[in-house]
């Protein structure tokens, strides 16, 4: 059982430490999803467009979750035997600022599609009235917007659905005499498919007191989001602060040298304090906060540039304290906040791992499953659909050495990568021509070619079959290696004989990957759901290298049974 969306994505959840913080310094989880799909661009602005750019495009996009506790207070059993001098509320969380961006890397280049939350303010209106003997009344009220909530959706995905549709009929039946002789003959054939991509996801959050503010860099192409508590008093808007630090309540509550006494307004002051209570901060300052970022980019890399790409979150967490002191006859609330923000890390023992980094593959991520499309997952190895693309002039029958190369099926379901390690002195490789892929060997190529095919497998019960058209080129007989996921107990090796055209079986060589017949002793799976590979290692048998020894390839397909 799994989402539609889940072969199109990658999900982690990290543990977050606030090494500052050495009495608690697990504070919070990160969840992140990324989901990539392949993205051709069909736009056309003038006759100019018949020439394509010469890299693949893909839309990435990132989800993420930061959720927080307030590491000083977990319950929500009422305070008693409290007084001003003794009431605080300590290190709890007001004002995160965090970004999501994609290093950069040589030969991609990103676009900032979409982002949210942009800006999410909340609503707060607050009144009083005061009044004297004489008579006299004095009344304020003041509003600012907080206490929003946020939603987000997005579409994609797939299913197929094929189906006939039966109908009932009623009959009756009366007794005659006749005799009639009607000749006639009827046929026909009738076939229908309906296939739809869908797939849906919904990330939501909620914001009380606390406001979201969000800014693109225009360099980097990344967002920043800052969130901070807007009420009572406001994170974002206090900026200046002396040079007193947090003091502490002796006996309840340390100092905390790094965060400094804040100038704040009069009306937040009456927020905090009314002379006879200290009010807490906001509700998510006091429980905890889930917040979601999301960013759409699309990602352009250039055929020569690798589709592996590093993803880098950091997150900056200032924390905020308050209490009540007494000036003269009267108590007055004092906010403290962080001047230099805990870095929240991945480690608990460790003050390095500041940022969680990832890497993903964009073409093993956009790879659709098999079954998706109503046609086989083929791969013919012309020119123009290598990655990078091998240019053949006229009248050459073949393009030069293609030693890093790889290709994709046209649906965009089946990837070959050559991953060939080649020896110091080699001088040799893969080339291509209009027809096939060719393997040559000579003494200064004494090692084994290696193409490796990915692909995905989203059911359990279909049959599936590796299908190769290939032929030796020359006298020495090539020996082929497949391993499938890595399981080297089940390695299984063929060997190539025939010539182009020869022996009347049509250079076809078939591998059974799932053979479901229980009753056969041919009953296997060597498939998985996910992600599948199956390398290739090809060499003359008895790893006789020589110029007298060639393998090529025309086609390779992974079609179901």
């Amino acid at each position: 059982m799994f989402n539609s969306q889940d072969p199109y994505s990658y999900t982690q959840f990290i543990t977050l430490y606030d090494n500052a913080n050495s009495k608690s310094p697990s504070i919070g989880v990160l969840a992140v999803e990324y989901r990539v799909s392949l993205y051709n661009d069909v736009r056309t602005r003038n006759q100019k467009s018949v020439t394509l750019p010469q890299n693949q495009q893909f839309l990435l996009c990132c989800t993420q979750r930061l959720f927080l506790v307030n590491p000083g207070n977990s319950s929500v059993a009422p305070i008693t035997g409290s007084t001003l001098a003794n009431e605080f509320f300590a290190n709890y969380p007001a004002l995160i600022e965090t970004y999501m961006k994609v290093a950069e890397s040589s030969g991609v280049t990103l676009d900032v599609m979409d982002y949210s939350p942009h800006t999410v303010n909340t609503a707060v209106t607050t009144s009083g009235t005061t009044g004297n003997s004489t008579g006299a009344t004095q009344g304020t009220s003041s509003s600012s917007t907080t206490g929003s909530s946020y939603t987000e959706s997005s579409t994609y995905g797939v299913s197929v659905t094929v189906g006939d549709t039966f109908s009932g009929a009623t009959a009756s039946y009366d007794s005659s005499t006749s005799k009639t002789t009607d000749q006639s003959k009827t046929s026909g054939y009738e076939s229908g498919v309906s296939m739809g991509k869908e797939n849906s996801s919904s990330a939501s959050m909620s914001i009380k007191n606390w406001g979201s503010y969000a800014s693109v860099n225009p360099v980097h192409r990344h967002p920043t989001w800052v969130f901070g508590q807007e009420y009572p008093w406001n994170a974002i808007n206090c900026r200046y602060a002396g040079s007193e630090t947090y003091p502490g309540v002796p006996g309840f509550s340390d100092p905390n040298n790094n965060q400094f006494l804040m100038t704040i307004a009069n009306s937040m002051i009456a927020n905090l304090c009314d002379g006879v209570m200290l009010y807490p901060p906001s509700e998510l300052s006091m429980f905890g906060i889930n917040f979601v970022m999301k960013c759409n980019w699309r990602v352009c890399v250039d055929d020569t540039a690798s589709t592996e790409i590093t993803l880098i979150h950091n997150i900056d967490y200032f924390s905020a304290s308050h209490i009540a002191v007494k000036l003269g006859e009267t108590y007055t609330p004092h906010v403290y906040l962080d001047k230099v923000p805990s870095k929240l890390s991945i480690s608990p023992d460790s003050t390095n791992t500041h940022t969680f980094t990832v890497k993903l593959d964009l073409n093993i991520m956009g790879l659709d499953p098999l079954g998706v499309n109503t046609t086989a997952a083929i791969i013919g190895f012309l020119p123009r659909k290598l990655i990078p693309p091998a240019v053949i002039a006229p009248p050459a029958t073949s393009a030069p050495l293609c030693n890093t190369f790889k290709t994709i099926s046209s649906t965009n379901d089946l990837l070959i990568e050559n991953a060939t390690v080649y020896g110091s002195q080699s001088t040799s490789g893969f080339t291509v021509s209009q027809a096939h892929l060719t393997a040559n060997w000579s003494d200064t190529q004494n090692t084994p070619y290696n193409l490796i095919l990915y692909f995905k497998i989203i059911d359990s019960v279909r049959e599936y079959t590796l299908y190769m058209k290939h032929w030796a080129t020359q006298a020495t007989i090539i020996e082929l290696t497949f391993v499938i996921n890595g399981d080297t107990s089940n390695t299984i090796i063929k060997y190539v004989t025939a010539l182009e055209g020869e022996g009347g079986d049509n250079n076809i060589l078939s591998i059974a990957l799932r053979d479901l017949d229980f009753g056969s002793i041919h009953y296997h799976d060597y498939l998985q759901l996910g992600l599948n590979s199956i390398s290739i290692t090809m060499k003359p048998i008895e790893n006789s290298w020589s110029s007298n020894c060639g393998y090529q390839i025309r086609a390779i397909s992974i079609t179901e049974k």
